[in-house]
């Protein structure tokens, strides 16, 4: 064999071996996009409960918000809402790859109006979907009034009450 061959040869090798060094990274790409995907919603769930807290506090007289945009109402004598308007634009906003949405929660009752007039419950159930399982999460999320993120392998939240299979979020 010439030396143009061998040549051709090792310049095929390299190429080769650029090519499993790309595939490889761009699997690795995608699952550290997925993990903070998943990072984000669980991040976004903790925000809710802290955001259904301070709304039952100071506006709900002790009752939760039926709602996202509910949560980022701006009560009166104040000059923001209890949640961003990322999560409460829409009653089911797409933020990271997940979808998110607060529905009442397990046992809960309506309660009375809060201080804009609108109607609570006694109880809130929130959850976060991946929406194209596998691609932007392999997760689901859910939360309630109790404050613990709970986790759920596939593309249907947890169930209330919380329990196995479903896992708390460390």
């Amino acid at each position: 064999m010439n030396e143009r061959g061998l040549t051709l040869i090792e310049l095929c090798v390299v190429i080769l071996i650029v090519a499993i060094l790309l595939a490889s990274g761009a699997a690795a790409l995608l699952r550290a996009r997925t993990a903070g995907n998943e990072s984000a919603a669980a991040a976004a769930l903790r925000t809710i409960n802290s955001a259904q807290l301070a709304y039952a506090t100071a506006c709900g007289a002790g009752s939760y918000a039926t709602s996202l945009p509910v949560l980022s109402t701006i009560p009166p004598g104040n000059s923001q809402g209890y949640l961003s308007e990322d999560l409460g634009s829409a009653p089911a906003p797409l933020r990271s790859g997940y979808t998110f949405n607060l529905m009442p929660g397990a046992g809960g009752a309506a309660a009375p109006a809060d201080c804009n007039g609108v109607a609570t419950q006694t109880r809130y159930y929130a959850i976060a979907v991946p929406v194209l399982l596998g691609n932007t999460g392999t997760r689901s999320f859910a939360t309630s009034q109790d404050g613990a993120v709970w986790q759920a392998e596939g593309g249907v939240p947890p169930s209330e009450p919380f329990g196995p299979p479903a896992q708390p979020v460390q």
